[in-house]
């Protein structure tokens, strides 16, 4: 390829006391094409021929518009931060992917060259021996104490090598390193070419056998930590467990089949079992899994030792499993903390749990060496080896930089929040582009680009300001670890979560058990929770929130968020909290229909009534008390999943009872009062992980109507706080 775009390209002998001028473009092009494609036969061409410096090349990658490379724009805002002082923009860590690419040559009429072509930003090839690009490898730095996220370049290649990606990592590193800015750890996932690129940076893995360290290229004296993503880990465990079956310990076993047996569980035989052991009555009990639960998790380790304490024989034997599940949990959350104000594993790492990390990394290294594959071979040096000593490699990385940072003689830092180095900041950014090219139509490099200059500009007006939600990016990452996910499908089989997305449910067609009728008729609450329940389950990712909907049966385990028994004629009973939720609603939108009956038909009478509602169950205290500690889990504190739990409870309610006053009223009232904004306010929520978090208070637009609201229900409850 470089001889076909090359071939006119006439290179100066390299003699002494030759003055160097000024390159010309198709120079600097060649010259950064062979670089990244090979520093060693970079270094062999200048030892003849007059070539710059390799530390002068990423200046030559630099951009000032939006095309591929080094986004210039990025990096003068952060030279201003950092030699403003900010403490926040001294130091950064650096995430790489890419994202595929549709494999297409247009023409630009802007730029008069072809569009779709490999491209590192020096300069456009023309030759037709240039590949279409198919991979757009991306850059993004975010703020190593400062929660800040900003895209750093992207770069087009026709397909992904480790030598490519770590000279432009280098590049990167040094071009941060010129404007004040220290890398202190670069983070990517375990894919063959991603795991080259930590090979030729410096990363040794031999065996269990681990550096995950390696020096910086402009100051030898310091070092840059790597991490390899943990969905991406998780996911490759998961594809070993399928593979293998199972996985041995010292004569014990690490069984896949337990986990489907969970999904298979049999309604009548659980049932009987539970009977026998504690006395519940077998009148209208059935088992429930929450499926949204994460397979890697506590709560399925607690449902294993649940299903084994019932005496079921499928599940004897389970304890080595539910350890190795237990401990891949803890090692996750360890990697994956968000929030200060977070407890247990998922805290952020301090110098108060330093010594349970080396508890933890000792426990998971001793593992690794005695774990083996189903054929006797040691898992760490099988083919199927990356997802197990990715974490080690991860925990490693961590122990070296609590040393460095927590224990630093010279303004050492308080604590660490693990999962901002993760992949999740740069799939925020991927999913605002992916919607710009959804815009489009297409997935092109010419769409790429013109996605990326929106983020771009975005990201550079809201640098600090407008940080993502990254608990529910990290959730949408692993959706394809959740139980229902896992689990076969089939007639019979209990564990499935059969609310499916999207469908519409009519409140008229409700099944109702006898055991149930004469209490639903008592108190229509009840009803509605009920109904209110079925419609926002499918919306939430969080197995978590999905638990704390619903009324505990008594005979789920201590703390377990998947498995618990339905009663009461087969029907999910709200929680108390949801009803306590309604309740209130139901008061307010009684209240206010009846002072407001000409106003409803105004276009901004549903966000009043969902302002005010939101407000009075603001001051509801005890609310949902199995999220409290999930409450602090996101670096959202103002739009996190407890304002989103309540936000989707009203937003039902009111769209509920919009479509009956519509019925009542007639088929043009009703859809515009409320129907439109509840559509357009889940339209915003659905967006959380690519857009900033929505919140009560975000929507301002409609001040005046819910003060004038407020006026007439403080007359009947006494004023109350907005």
């Amino acid at each position: 390829m470089l001889r076909a775009q090359f071939t006119d390209l006439q290179l100066d002998l390299r003699y002494e006391g030759t003055q160097r001028g000024s390159y010309p473009a198709t120079m600097r092009n060649f010259a950064v094409s062979l670089h990244l494609f090979s520093a060693k036969a970079y270094e062999c061409v200048a030892r003849t021929f007059q070539l710059p410096e390799p530390t002068t090349l990423h200046a030559w990658l630099s951009n000032p518009d939006y095309r591929p490379g080094f986004s210039q724009q990025v990096f003068s805002v952060l030279a201003e931060r950092s030699q403003a002082g900010d403490k926040d923009f001294q130091s950064c860590s650096l995430l790489i992917g890419a994202m595929s690419l549709e494999r297409r040559i247009q023409y630009d009429q802007h730029t008069n060259s072809m569009q779709g072509l490999m491209d590192f930003g020096a300069g456009n090839y023309d030759a037709d021996e240039v590949p279409a690009a198919a991979e757009a490898l991306t850059l993004v730095a975010v703020g190593f104490q400062g929660h800040w996220i900003a895209p750093l370049g992207y770069f087009l290649l026709a397909t992904l090598t480790g030598d490519v990606q770590s000279q432009l990592l280098r590049h990167c590193i040094l071009k941060l390193y010129s404007i004040g800015l220290q890398v202190v750890s670069v983070t990517s996932d375990a894919t063959a070419p991603n795991v080259d690129t930590a090979r030729r940076l410096g990363v040794l893995v031999d065996g269990v056998s681990v550096k995950s360290t390696f020096f910086h290229p402009a100051n030898p004296a310091l070092e840059i930590a790597y991490f390899f993503d943990p969905c991406h880990l998780l996911t490759l465990v998961h594809n070993t467990l399928q593979v293998y079956g199972s996985l041995q310990v010292c004569s014990k076993a690490i069984c896949w089949d337990y986990i489907l047996r969970l999904g298979v569980l049999q309604e009548q035989e659980v049932l009987q079992a539970a009977h026998k052991l504690s006395g519940v009555s077998l009148s209208g009990q059935q088992v429930w899994g929450n499926g949204a639960a994460q397979l890697f998790s506590e709560s399925t380790a607690q449902a294993l030792h649940f299903a084994a304490s019932l005496g079921l024989s499928q599940f004897l034997g389970h304890e080595t499993t539910t350890h190795f599940i237990t401990l891949l949990s803890a090692v996750f959350d360890v990697c994956s903390s968000r929030s200060v104000h977070t407890k247990g594993p998922k805290a952020p790492l301090s110098l108060a749990s330093y010594d349970s990390l080396n508890n933890l990394c000792n426990e998971y290294e001793n593992l690794l060496r005695k774990l083996r594959n189903g054929t006797g071979e040691l898992l760490g040096l099988s083919r199927h080896r990356w997802g197990f000593l990715g974490f080690l490699v991860n925990l490693r990385s961590l122990q070296w930089m609590a040393k460095t940072y927590l224990e630093a003689e010279d303004r050492p830092v308080p604590y660490l929040l693990t999962g901002w180095w993760s992949l999740d900041p740069l799939e925020w950014c991927w999913g605002a582009i992916r919607q710009g090219c959804e815009e489009r139509g297409t997935t092109t490099a010419q769409a790429f680009q013109s996605a990326y200059r929106h983020i771009l500009c975005k990201g550079l007006a809201g640098l600090r300001h407008n940080t993502p939600n990254l608990l529910d990016v990290s959730l949408s990452r692993r959706a394809n670890l959740q139980l229902q996910a896992s689990w076969p499908l089939g007639k019979g089989q209990v564990w499935l979560d059969y609310w499916c997305p999207g469908s519409r449910q009519d409140t008229t067609a409700i099944d109702l058990s006898p055991s149930l009728l004469s209490q639903l008729e008592e108190d229509t609450t009840t009803y509605v929770s009920r109904f209110v329940v079925r419609k926002l389950l499918p919306l939430l990712t969080c197995a978590e929130c999905r638990a704390a909907l619903m009324s505990p049966s008594g005979v789920e385990p201590a703390g377990s968020a998947l498995m618990c028994v339905k009663n009461r004629g087969r029907q999910f009973l709200p929680a108390e909290s949801v009803q306590r939720v309604i309740r209130r609603a139901e008061k307010i939108f009684g209240l206010s229909t009846w002072f407001f009956r000409d106003s409803r038909q105004h276009r901004s009478w549903g966000l009043v009534l969902e302002l005010a509602i939101l407000a009075d169950v603001s001051e509801e205290r005890g609310l949902f008390p199995s999220l409290r500690d999930h409450l602090f889990e996101s670096n959202m504190l103002v739009s996190n999943h407890y304002v989103t739990i309540l936000q989707g409870l009203v937003r039902i309610f009111l769209e509920l009872h919009s479509v009956q006053l519509g019925a009542a009223q007639g088929p043009e009232s009703g859809q515009s009062i409320w129907v439109s904004r509840s559509k357009e306010a889940n339209s915003e929520q659905s967006q959380g992980s690519a857009n900033r978090g929505t919140g009560p208070v975000r929507h301002l637009d409609s001040s005046n109507g819910f003060m004038l609201l407020q006026e007439k229900l403080t007359g009947l409850w006494g004023e109350r706080p907005v």
